[in-house]
């Protein structure tokens, strides 16, 4: 982790007091989210009493509120990927004209990198064409229609083009075999991305939010909840919410970038910590069902007929086979497979 980020991380914990994955991923989120929603959380805050002494009732109630939207815009966190990537909620028309505007972005880079005066020139060219994934030929191409589609998918593909190694499989297991430590400090900056992107979406959102809320008061249908006095002031802060969310969404593709070379380091350096899965002992998927079998019904497979049947009795229940010879070997051996 850089040392530039590590002293930002610091000093975020120490003044705010609370863990950087929380800021970005609970906290920021969930004030965006009452502003976008602020009307209604107005509203809802109302009802509490906010007068003398008890004005910290309406303060608690809008961290509570934070918390909480924060909290449940977080667990879509997956789904939020999934839309800006281009892998969810995409006419294929659109998705394929976002991809054709990738494709030629790839192919415009190219050619600057070709005719580059400087090596400074070509080494910037191609800094931006490490961003994409490559084809078959070691070409980087484009496959999917937004940006963070292509900074994804081309560190995603990292395993498996040098290692063979299934990304998404793989991942996961390396990742319950790394110290908490590590853990913590790898989340602690991969958070930065997400939280960027979080706060992109509830910014679009609340751009379809305003949006719809401003035409319903311009066509007279009610004009109740309006953020603004009118709708064209409500209108024109639709326009405002979609230019924080792409500026959100455009912050947050550097640090995508950052966090995709840190997943390719732990391929890299911890992939031999799931070296033993490689390992199967003879007969295994026959000792583990054996297993299951009998700490889950007492069942064995009886040597005869080679059906299962339970233990308890002492002959097979298929073919009346004798058990107590297999009982009495199980018991001084502690095999469960024939």
């Amino acid at each position: 982790m850089e040392p530039g980020f590590e002293a930002a991380k610091g000093a975020a914990e120490t003044i705010l007091g609370v863990k950087l994955p929380i800021l970005m991923r609970v906290i920021l989120p969930g004030l965006e989210a009452t502003a976008v929603l602020y009307p209604a959380v107005a509203w809802l805050l109302h009802f509490l009493p906010h007068q003398g002494a008890e004005i910290w009732q309406p303060v608690a109630g809008y961290v509570v509120l934070v918390l909480l939207l924060g909290a449940m815009i977080s667990t879509a966190n997956s789904e939020i990927y999934k839309i800006y990537e281009g892998r969810m909620g995409w006419p294929e028309r659109l998705a394929e004209w976002a991809r054709q505007r990738q494709a030629a972005r790839v192919a415009r880079l190219q050619q600057a990198a070709k005719t580059a005066a400087s090596k400074m020139r070509y080494d910037e060219m191609w800094e931006q064409l490490r961003a994409y994934p490559i084809d078959g030929d070691g070409n980087p191409e484009a496959t999917h229609p937004t940006m963070l589609g292509n900074i994804l998918a081309a560190y995603e593909q990292y395993p498996n083009t040098r290692y063979n190694m299934d990304s998404v499989f793989y991942f996961r297991r390396i990742w319950l075999q790394l110290d908490k430590d590590r853990k913590e400090e790898i989340d602690g900056q991969w958070c930065i991305a997400d939280g960027f992107l979080i706060l992109s979406a509830i910014a679009i959102a609340g751009t379809a939010i305003w949006a719809v809320q401003a035409m319903v008061a311009l066509f007279g249908i009610s004009r109740t909840g309006l953020p603004f006095a009118g709708p064209g002031w409500t209108l024109l802060g639709s326009v405002g919410w979609l230019g924080v969310g792409v500026g959100w969404y455009r912050f947050s593709l550097p640090y995508h970038r950052e966090n995709g070379e840190v997943f390719k380091s732990i391929f890299d350096l911890y992939r031999s910590k799931i070296w033993s899965v490689t390992h199967r002992k003879p007969a295994e998927r026959e000792t583990w069902e054996a297993v299951w079998s009998y700490l889950q019904y007492l069942a064995v497979k009886c040597p005869n007929c080679g059906k299962w049947t339970s233990m308890t009795g002492d002959q097979c229940s298929k073919c009346n086979f004798g058990l107590a010879e297999f009982t009495k070997k199980l018991k001084e051996t502690g095999k469960l497979t024939i």
